[in-house]
């Protein structure tokens, strides 16, 4: 079987969603949507890993008028669960021979709370891409540009599988194969079929 490229987003696939924003809302009984506003507005800058986690702490801090300095929100309001079924999948695709790695939209608290976890669940996977650290985010196509060229494989032999639509459809321009995951992970299996055999 000739070797594919498997690329698996990590929230919302890999690990079920976590609602850290809430969470954080509810902690020190601020209004959700004005945080989620302000979450949105940081988000990218956080996830290309241009803005330190730090400096969006005391932004909070100042404008809500409370004290970080001893709580890592990101962490303390982060529970990731790993999607098993998911996982086993993942070491299937590399037992057949397959290339297959991850391409996550993340922050470094949570790569670096998700790598020391035991099992982690970013553990088993080939090469892992995190938009901090290679400095894109999806849904831009250089996000995906980056890892079609890290890697070396043709695009009709990649596949890519996110949990989020615009994702999926800008995996889909810049021409791999892409699937709409829906934590169905039989619909999953029944796609990768040929692969698999």
């Amino acid at each position: 079987m000739e070797r594919k490229l498997f690329i698996f987003d990590v929230g919302g696939v890999v690990i079920y969603d976590t609602p850290i924003i809430e969470e954080f809302a509810e902690k020190y009984s601020l209004d959700f949507d004005e945080v989620f506003r302000d979450w949105k507005y940081y988000n990218k800058p956080l996830m290309d890993g241009y803005l330190d986690v730090g400096v969006f702490y005391r932004m909070l801090e100042h404008k809500y008028k409370i004290d970080l300095s001893n709580d890592n929100i990101m962490v303390t309001c982060y529970h990731p669960e790993e999607n098993r079924p998911l996982k086993k999948i993942v070491g299937m695709l590399r037992e057949k021979g397959h290339r297959v790695v991850t391409g996550s939209n993340t922050f470094a608290p949570h790569w670096d709370y998700l790598k020391a976890m035991d099992p982690s669940p970013i553990s088993g996977f080939d090469h892992l891409y995190a938009s901090h650290e290679i400095h894109f985010s999806k849904p831009e196509k250089a996000f995906f540009e980056y890892i079609i060229e890290s890697e070396g494989f043709d695009r009709k032999d990649t596949f890519f599988f996110d949990d989020v639509p615009a994702n999926v459809d800008s995996a889909a321009s810049v021409g791999l194969n892409a699937f709409h995951y829906r934590l169905n992970n039989d619909e999953l299996l029944e796609y990768l079929k040929p692969y698999l055999g």
